[in-house]
């Protein structure tokens, strides 16, 4: 039996052994492009066997072409970028096939866009919710709202408007500055972390007591509504001033919905006395 090798349609075999044997292609000379290899094995009286193997040689530059796809429908002036690139032997990667620049894909632009977007809004509401923090913070500036302008009677002096209570500015300061990195500006706290005070049973109870010694002691491990909060909340006792407290403990009271009665620093200083708590007689609004 004999084996003859052949590429594409040359008439004469690059070799002739007989199996089994070895062969070494020698592609330098065959131009850059798809061929076959055929593999021819006769012998005997009967038919001879024929086996094609399609290759693809690649000894010259590679060429990348950005602009135009195979079967592509074009119209008009078209811009092309082409750039060619080749290794050497041994080279385990070809660094100039890196250097062909490519388009951004579309995809791309849409997600920066929308990444921007939210960055902006989140920028401009953190912005907003600080800029009313600080004006409820500042000295001497009541919102319109709150602060009426005189009214003059038939025959008798202006009436003399309604100012705020003296805590309101304090206590939304002290709120912004202690208490709404964990329960928010809002009150509403984080699910299942820091619990939320619009609404709690103990912001919104007739005695302030228990609302007094946690702001005072701070807290831990407190089951509220059913729900487990592991977070700590830290004693601001000794942080924060007798009125701080109760500008901070009536803001809380009259915020979001809450309508519960008032302290006032008094109450904060008997809480702080030891021995047993004692029952501290709200105020009013």
């Amino acid at each position: 039996m004999r084996i003859e090798i052949f590429v594409d349609d040359e008439r004469g075999p690059r070799a002739s052994f007989e199996p089994p044997g070895q062969f070494e292609l020698d592609t330098s000379d065959l131009a850059d492009g798809s061929h076959v290899l055929r593999v021819r094995a006769a012998g005997g009286e009967g038919p001879a066997g024929n086996e094609e193997i399609p290759f693809v040689v690649r000894n010259g530059p590679g060429i990348a072409v950005v602009g135009l796809r195979k079967q592509e429908v074009v119209r008009g002036r078209v811009p092309i970028l082409v750039n060619a690139y080749e290794s050497r032997p041994g080279d385990v990667f070809e660094p100039g096939r890196v250097e062909t620049p490519a388009p951004i894909p579309t995809w791309t632009w849409v997600l920066a866009l929308v990444v921007m977007t939210w960055a902006m809004w989140y920028v401009a509401s953190e912005y907003r919710n600080h800029a009313d923090v600080l004006a409820a913070a500042a000295p001497g500036v009541a919102a319109p709202a709150s602060v009426p302008a005189p009214a003059t009677s038939a025959g008798g002096p202006p009436s003399t408007s309604v100012a705020e209570p003296a805590w309101k500015a304090r206590g939304a300061q002290v709120f912004g500055n202690y208490c709404s990195p964990c329960h928010q500006l809002t009150g509403q706290g984080l699910p299942g972390v820091f619990p939320p005070l619009a609404g709690s049973a103990t912001v919104k109870a007739g005695d302030p007591s228990e609302h007094l010694r946690t702001v005072l002691n701070g807290l831990q491990s407190k089951t509220i509504a059913g729900v487990a909060y592991s977070a700590v909340m830290p004693p601001f006792g000794p942080q924060l001033a007798d009125a701080d407290v109760a500008a901070v403990i009536n803001h809380e009271r009259s915020s979001w919905g809450n309508a519960a009665p008032l302290v006032q620093p008094e109450d904060v200083a008997a809480a702080r006395r030891p021995g047993p708590p004692a029952q501290v007689k709200a105020s009013g609004r």
